[in-house]
């Protein structure tokens, strides 16, 4: 008699140790669940939102070359009407992503009309031998940043009051996107060493290319040198 009872304790003991974790399990599913449709409706509004500015088409090489020349010619409309110097990129350059309809292609230019430059101030001081410093390129309602690394040269210049450090040369000045969609590609630049040596004016020109079509542009951006020979 007293087996039987044993046996019927352990028999209820598994059975409410094995709602629990049925429980357990029901709730860990329902709350990854939740977190994967919360996921999921993140994303397609985000592919909406992607979808709603424009939707690649899947044309025929045949499509594509008359599409091309459609392109062509509004990028040359452009250039008439709002006085742009729009360049379209060669056809072979062209990605799946940049076949759009033409109204598409229109609106994405006049997205891109008007441009401004502002350079963002550096907060950290840097060694000569490397300087980073970014400007914020505003074309239309489109905006990138571009990153421009210097390289100088400072020295000791007893002359002054101070004794302090001046610019002494610039070695070289690159740049490329930071943030932003497109490619930038820089063409040149025109530093002029101002303010008695203590920073550097620089013009900077390149082009940037965004679905297919490129425009030239051109920004200044100063480096200052601190007494210390610090770069900002």
């Amino acid at each position: 008699m007293l087996k039987k009872y044993m046996i019927m304790g352990v028999v209820l003991g598994i059975s409410f140790l094995t709602g629990c974790e049925n429980e357990k399990v029901d709730k860990t599913t329902s709350s990854k669940t939740s977190a994967v449709e919360h996921k999921i409706e993140k994303e397609t509004v985000a592919t909406t939102d992607k979808a709603h500015t424009s939707i690649p088409l899947v044309l025929t090489p045949a499509q594509k070359e008359q599409f091309y020349k459609d392109y062509t010619a509004i990028v040359h409309k452009f250039n008439g009407e709002y006085g742009t110097a729009f360049v379209i990129d060669p056809i072979t350059t062209f990605t799946d992503e940049y076949w759009l309809e033409l109204s598409d292609f229109e609106e994405m230019l006049k997205g891109r009309i008007g441009t401004s430059s502002v350079m963002v101030d550096n907060k950290e001081i840097y060694a000569p031998g490397l300087v980073p410093k970014l400007v914020e390129l505003q074309m239309g309602s489109h905006k990138i940043a571009i990153r421009v690394n210097g390289s100088f040269d400072t020295q000791l210049n007893a002359n002054t009051p101070d004794g302090r450090q001046l610019f002494s040369a610039l070695h070289s000045l690159s740049s490329e996107i930071e943030q932003g969609n497109g490619d930038w590609k820089q063409m040149g630049y025109d530093p002029s060493i101002v303010d008695q040596g203590r920073a550097y004016s620089i013009t900077v020109t390149g082009y940037y290319s965004f679905h297919g079509v490129s425009s030239p542009h051109n920004f200044d951006i100063i480096f200052y040198c601190n007494k210390n020979g610090g770069i900002t």
